[in-house]
């Protein structure tokens, strides 16, 4: 029965998909800890360009072990807080003291709003983007995860209260981001967990007349750990769009240096080295069942940082002998990492060496005893076009506030890495047919016939399996 479940859903997947046009996934992660940075690297939602992203991810929510609910980790997620007021100018003049215009825009503060308004307000200037929150990340650990989502009465009322959560705060779907399920336990429990929320979700929208919500999930690179934590065929079935979190595949917890997010791997490579790149982890989870079409490549817009073994002579192609972590950036502080503006701001300050591997299709700086692995817009480029010879559903980065958002440093205009992947995966895209969204729900082809749009036909065949299958059981 769950294996006609499956075949059923991923069939009408498939099938809805071949009929719309679409375009290509760009999916941006919004980190509400970037706030707290000081000067030129503060980042708000205000900053983010919404023309340049088809799905906006807001990390991180955490996990109520209480409540069983999604919970804020910033107060000001939910509570508005004039210290994170968006500065706006207005195109209207101000008067002088006589009554006259001076000509000059009035720059004032936005009534303040709450970041999870701010961010979804980001849908008023793209009505075509949605936006997720990230349930989960790196400071949340398995072991809530387990604590709630194993007994299947907490799990099914978590799910509930999700809903509740991300419709009163206008959120369009949920992003699972469990780092890492890594025991066969955990891979039963994930599999269950976005069984039922795909399942509530479908219910929910039914229930209601409301456009259903997504599900998507933020998933392991490496084989090992992709192979130990998720059943590739059954999640794939129930997620919307899955990201690969396609970076840090080496980092200064190695004892060499190495590329944060290769493409390929290295012919010197022997062994698992050989799975440390984003062509190995797209292959694992194509080979492991998951259609081609559901899968967003994840490109980091940092680079991980170490320090050389010596500083004269040093051996800097990859797995060169290093001794730690690189020096902090003037902005995000963490030994080992940079965000690619800083990296922008070193390479231009202080003239550090550059180079470009184009075995593995990233490049690399040094100067010193300092080496840096990061991505800029020939590998970004390079990587948009491998996700359309693979067919891929599109790219995402990680995250929004690591590219050169204000557009000070590297000299290539805001959002340089970013708007590479909007302009590189639109020119890859195929001939396709406008369709115009308009508050009808329904969908107007450029020559006015109107056809229904994809997420209702979407949820109608899907109800139609389950009815069916609920029938025959």
């Amino acid at each position: 029965m769950q294996h006609c479940i499956r075949t059923c859903l991923l069939l009408t997947t498939i099938f809805i998909q071949s009929i719309y046009s679409q375009q290509f996934v760009v999916g941006c992660y919004f980190t509400n800890w970037a706030q707290h940075r000081n000067g030129l690297g503060r980042f708000l939602p205000s900053h983010i360009d919404p023309s340049l992203c088809t799905h906006l991810y807001y990390a991180f929510a955490n996990i109520d072990m209480i409540n069983r609910s999604p919970m804020p980790f910033e107060v000001n997620d939910v509570k508005p807080s004039p210290a994170t007021a968006a500065v706006v100018a207005s195109d209207i003049s101000k008067p002088a003291g006589n009554g006259r215009l001076n000509g000059k825009p009035v720059v004032k503060t936005a009534p303040p709003m709450s970041m999870y308004e701010q961010f979804n307000i980001l849908k008023y200037k793209n009505p075509q983007m949605k936006t997720l929150l990230s349930l989960g990340g790196a400071s949340v650990n398995a072991t809530q995860f387990r604590s709630v989502f194993e007994p299947d009465k907490t799990r099914r009322e978590f799910i509930r209260n999700t809903i509740k959560y991300l419709r009163k705060y206008k959120f369009d779907g949920l992003d699972l981001d469990w780092e890492f399920p890594e025991t066969e336990n955990d891979r039963r429990i994930f599999s269950l967990l976005v069984r039922d929320y795909r399942s509530e979700f479908q219910n929910e929208a039914f229930l209601n007349d409301r456009p259903q919500l997504l599900l998507t999930a933020a998933v392991a690179a490496y084989r090992p750990k992709i192979e130990a934590g998720y059943d590739i065929k059954e999640v794939a079935t129930y997620l919307d769009y899955i990201n690969l979190m396609a970076y840090d595949y080496h980092g200064s917890w190695n004892s060499h240096i190495g590329f944060n997010s290769p493409l390929y791997a290295r012919s010197s490579e022997k062994g698992d080295k050989r799975l440390l790149n984003q062509q190995a982890t797209v292959d694992t989870w194509i080979d492991g069942g998951c259609p081609p079409s559901k899968l967003v490549l994840g490109l980091g817009m940092y680079g991980r940082t170490f320090k050389l073994k010596q500083k004269k002579n040093a051996d800097t192609k990859p797995y060169g002998p290093s001794k730690g972590a690189g020096s902090p950036g003037n902005f995000t502080g963490s030994s080992g990492f940079l965000s690619y503006y800083e990296i922008c701001d070193l390479i231009k300050k202080q003239k550090w060496h550059t180079e470009y591997d184009k075995e593995q299709q990233v490049p690399f700086a040094y100067k010193d005893d300092q080496w840096i692995s990061y991505d800029n817009q020939q590998s970004i480029e390079k990587k948009c076009h491998y996700v359309a010879e693979r067919r891929l559903a599109g790219a995402m980065i990680w995250s929004l506030d690591f590219d050169d958002f204000n557009g000070a440093f590297c000299g290539q205009g805001k959002y340089p890495l970013l708007t590479t992947v909007k302009k590189t995966l639109e020119s890859l895209q195929g001939p396709t047919t406008p369709i115009r969204i308009h508050r009808t729900t329904q969908a107007t082809i450029s020559n006015d016939v109107q056809i229904p749009s994809q997420s209702s036909v979407l949820f109608f065949l899907n109800m139609f399996c389950l009815l069916f299958i609920r029938h025959f059981s």
